[in-house]
């Protein structure tokens, strides 16, 4: 069975309601199983470089990688390995080349996204994340966060010095811990988990959580 016959992939951006300009930016190739999704941060138009820059450079990284022929030797534990491997080695790729055209560009200085990056193959799905951009999952009529998020707000919420209820009003929520293209090298948080039919994903940026 092609991974298309199993698996569906939808996308859709907006600006909303409160700015002007959309930074977030999402690329997918379902024939592979790759969802990268963006926001980005920066002034003048820089958040929508960075971000345009981290989704590009992330797909056509793992499509280099994440060929049939590369994966035809392997069996399902070792092709999660390798996913995890590769969804981490371009993350930092992306990072090295958004932080490089940020030091050239005095227009970009600055500028970073935040990142989340699936990989659906053999029922199961490896997701790379940076930020606090989210992975959520419905299940049996259940939402569940997936990833967690890399911001001042949860470490307070973590270390017990707010509550989850007043972190909803809090002013500190867009102030991320972790994002890409901001420092020499960043280290996305990879996990892969097993999937069921019928489960489904969805990848956002803070716009929509929020």
């Amino acid at each position: 069975m092609a991974l298309t016959d199993a698996l569906q992939i939808v996308s859709l951006t907006d600006p909303g309601k409160v700015r002007g300009h959309n930074e977030d930016c999402v690329e997918s190739r379902p024939e592979l199983g790759i969802v990268v999704l963006a926001d980005g941060m920066g002034g003048y138009n820089a958040g929508e470089v960075a971000s345009g820059m981290a989704t590009s450079s992330i797909s056509a990284g793992i499509a280099q990688t994440w060929t049939r022929d590369a994966l035809k030797k392997l069996d399902r534990e070792a092709a999660m390995a390798l996913s995890q491997t590769v969804v981490q080695e371009e993350a930092a790729k992306a990072n090295a080349a958004i932080y490089a055209a940020a030091q050239k560009d005095p227009h970009c200085a600055g500028m970073g996204t935040t990142l989340v990056t699936c990989l659906f193959y053999d029922d199961f799905l490896t997701v790379a994340h940076v930020g606090d951009s989210r992975l959520y999952r419905m299940r049996d009529d259940v939402l569940e966060q997936v990833t967690r998020d890399h911001s001042l707000l949860q470490e307070q919420i973590d270390s017990g010095l707010i509550s989850k209820e007043d972190a909803r009003l809090s002013h500190n929520k867009n102030l991320v811990t972790r994002a890409v293209g901001i420092d020499p090298d960043v280290e996305a948080e990879v996990h892969s988990y097993d999937v069921q039919a019928g489960d489904l994903f969805m990848l956002c940026s803070d716009g929509l959580n929020d």
